[in-house]
């Protein structure tokens, strides 16, 4: 008797908090917060008006994902929050009190950001992709939602 066993690899996730875990796919893994990474977040967000620690960054090679836990702060507040850059915003949604949702672009470069309220608790996705096509599949609204477990 020949048994056959398939094996596939188990999905990962990053467990945030409050049995609320973000999904990883099969190509990404957990990189250093190394300050090269933390230049890079620091670069998209101006830390005056909230702050978003730096949690955990997520590298692809046609990709980074960066995952915040902002404190001392409200989706209503995050709604205004603003780039230190100036970028060309392509698309802005939410329901001001679960998420936001905003896309922008500078000449190749595509920066998502989605800010999603579990409770009281807050999770901030920033990605940076140098292609339109990957961004829009794989950081629209519904796949980045998608991507949370509670």
């Amino acid at each position: 008797m020949i048994l056959l066993f398939c094996t596939s690899k188990p999905t990962q996730h990053i467990f945030l908090f409050n049995d609320v875990s973000f999904k990883l796919n099969e190509d990404e893994e957990v990189a250093d917060i190394d300050p090269k990474n933390k230049e890079i977040f620091n670069l998209f967000y101006d830390k005056k008006p909230v702050q978003i620690p730096l949690f955990r960054c997520i590298q692809s090679d046609d990709y980074l994902i960066f995952i915040g836990i902002p404190f001392n702060t409200s989706i209503k507040e995050l709604a205004n929050h603003g780039f230190t850059s100036t970028f060309n915003q392509t698309v802005s949604k939410s329901d001001s009190t679960s998420y936001i949702y905003k896309k922008y672009s500078i000449e190749q470069e595509q920066i998502t950001s989605y800010t999603k309220s579990f409770d009281t608790n807050l999770v901030y996705i920033l990605t940076v992709s140098n292609s339109a096509d990957l961004s829009d599949s794989l950081f629209s609204i519904n796949a980045l939602s998608n991507r949370f477990k509670k």
